[in-house]
């Protein structure tokens, strides 16, 4: 496989202090875990789970702001679907720079 059919996988990435913004303004808050602790431990073992299988991950960090005035553009509730698509964004904006 060449590089440029490699694919690379998009994980949200939240700061602390994103993270209870987040809990607080999205669709379905309780699809999220219950701390940051918690989520960064499932999210940094997903990432392994990935490498570990030769897959790449890049962290996208999003911001919560952001996140919110995409999907008013997009005429999205701010749930796990519109995040993920909102991730695919920010590294399809990434990879054409």
């Amino acid at each position: 496989m060449t590089n440029e059919n490699k694919v690379i996988y998009s994980m949200t990435w939240f700061q602390p202090e994103e993270w209870q913004k987040l809990k607080e303004t999205v669709d379905d808050p309780t699809s999220l875990d219950d701390s940051y602790e918690n989520w960064k431990k499932g999210a940094e073992q997903a990432i392994r789970d990935f490498r570990e299988k030769g897959q790449t991950v890049q962290k996208i960090s999003v911001k919560i702001d952001k996140l919110l005035a995409w999907c008013n553009t997009q005429g999205l509730k701010p749930d796990a679907k519109a995040r993920a698509q909102y991730a695919a964004y920010l590294a399809q904006q990434k990879a054409s720079k």
